[in-house]
């Protein structure tokens, strides 16, 4: 018997298992994932019920809709109750991450799970494709490594799309919030409260940092609710995840209890905050040549090489 052949016919039957399990998968999660069929929270608060048997019903629900959507919840339900017991801290953590990235939804933690493991599967089906296809003469180590490594790509991608969408937030909050500052100190000035000021800045900055906007205007919601403005703003601090917010919430208490002039307070503030946006520009304008030494070294400096010594070498070899 040919031994080589049994790893071979081995490498098709777990391909096709895993093709079979992961299309599968994907069948279940895919209307989780793309959201399918599901309703808008400002659409199923504001549904009209319409008599019984009343002719063009409004918000008239299909049958086969909620079956899907108590199946969906029942699916991020139990993935994220499973990691919360196994890691409650983890979780935790990863919450407040979603949080700063702008998914406020509480499913978010199951739904990014999901994804980890849709994609964790994808992966190595990508590598054992990628093994069956171009590396039918390497050893088994090195496909067993290719393997691992698509799947590491896989398990890893969702936490690496998180950061990005994380970063890209806290460089919105950083531009934003000292035109938030500028604009308190108008609304203080014109001599609206600072609830009223918050709830103002909150609409205005809707168009420009929708995100901070967002945010603010969570604030304001927190605060017509009854929630002090020391705890809303602390709550704010922890979902924007900046340093400033602590140092505004501190700076609004202190001149509260100084009973120090809160326009003076919020416009020495702000130019501070300018100031330090300043300094994070000039430092990476001044960090630019070192960064672009690398690509200079690599690109260019072969090419002006070569444009020296072609000449040399079409002299040399011809004479």
């Amino acid at each position: 018997m040919d031994m080589t052949a049994i790893p071979g016919t081995i490498d098709i039957k777990v391909l096709a298992a895993l093709v079979l399990l992961v299309v599968g998968g994907g069948a279940l999660a895919y209307p989780l994932l793309s959201g399918a069929g599901r309703d808008k929270d400002v659409k199923r608060r504001l549904r009209v019920a319409r008599p019984a048997g009343g002719a063009g019903a409004v918000g008239a629900e299909p049958a086969s809709a909620k079956p899907r959507n108590a199946a969906r919840e029942r699916m991020v339900r139990s993935t994220r109750d499973f990691y919360a017991r196994s890691d409650p801290e983890n979780v935790a953590r990863l919450r407040m991450k979603l949080i700063r990235a702008g998914y406020l939804d509480p499913r978010a933690v199951g739904v990014f799970f999901l994804a980890r493991i849709v994609a964790l599967a994808g992966g190595v089906l990508a590598g054992l494709v990628l093994v069956a296809s171009m590396m039918a003469d390497a050893s088994s180590a090195m496909r067993g490594l290719t393997v691992l490594a698509t799947a590491a790509i896989g398990y890893h991608l969702p936490a690496f799309v998180l950061a990005r969408a994380i970063a890209t937030r806290m460089r919105e909050y950083r531009d934003g919030f000292p035109d938030f500052m500028d604009l308190m100190i108008v609304c203080s000035d014109a001599g609206m409260s600072m609830e009223a000021g918050i709830e103002r800045v909150a609409r205005e900055l809707m168009v420009t940092y929708p995100a901070l906007g967002q945010n603010l205007h969570l604030v304001s919601i927190e605060l017509r609710a009854g929630r002090g403005l020391d705890d809303a703003l602390k709550s704010l601090s922890d979902r924007l995840g900046l340093e400033e917010v602590r140092s505004f919430a501190t700076l609004l208490q202190q001149s509260k209890e100084l009973g120090t002039s809160l326009s003076g307070a919020l416009r020495v503030f702000s130019d501070d905050m300018r100031h330090k946006r300043m300094s994070l520009a000039e430092e990476k304008a001044h960090a630019l040549p070192a960064k672009m030494s690398i690509p200079v070294t690599v690109c260019i400096l072969p090419v002006v090489i070569m444009v020296a010594i072609i000449p040399l070498i079409v002299k040399f070899s011809t004479g």
